[in-house]
């Protein structure tokens, strides 16, 4: 495991520790959404290289097909009265950053960058047993952006319901990947 240079006589530190201090709340909005991300990167086999903080989309196949993933929870890590209400931002962007490059590149008027939208919605209610790395406790729902764009074009968050009339059903973890690559095949014939 990688170790952090410390001067001597100060605490040791490894990797590991730096990442079960930082990230190991994964019930909180912000680890969350990194989670499902990593939940869909590992499901299409993406893994292999680190995530991109700020790039334009999330995900890019290797077809060229890119992916926006966003997350959202019927429960929080905090104290709550009741759920929280089902939402997903799917804001069209102004500017959008390349990873590759170093630049940005504006759009205007304004527009959404990936072909494919993947919403994960941690499902589970019970706060006791609520696990986010529980594939069971999530479903998805794979929409393409041309869909988005018809339907909601000016829209800046999708509700559950709003969703659902877009998405036939959602798919489970295990049928994720067979999902997403018969929509990228959908699009791009």
């Amino acid at each position: 495991m990688d170790k952090f240079i410390v001067e001597s006589g100060c605490p040791e530190a490894t990797l590991g520790d730096y990442w079960r201090w930082s990230s190991s709340s994964v019930l909180d909005n912000t680890e969350r959404g990194v989670v499902a991300e990593f939940l869909v990167a590992n499901a299409l086999g993406l893994t292999d290289k680190p995530r991109v903080e700020w790039g334009a989309y999330d995900l890019k196949m290797p077809c060229g097909t890119k992916i926006e993933i966003k997350s959202s929870a019927y429960l929080q890590s905090w104290r709550q009265k009741d759920y929280s209400t089902i939402k997903f931002g799917i804001a069209q962007t102004k500017e959008a950053w390349d990873a590759n490059t170093g630049e940005s590149q504006a759009h205007d008027p304004p527009k959404r960058i990936a072909d494919i939208y993947v919403f994960c919605l941690l499902k589970h209610k019970e706060k006791a047993t609520v696990d986010p790395l529980n594939t069971e406790q999530w479903e998805f729902f794979v929409v393409p952006t041309f869909r988005i764009n018809e339907e909601h074009s000016c829209r800046k968050e999708i509700s559950l319901k709003q969703l659902e009339c877009v998405v036939d059903h959602p798919t489970s973890y295990s049928d994720l990947a067979d999902t997403v690559t018969s929509v990228a095949e959908s699009i791009s014939s």
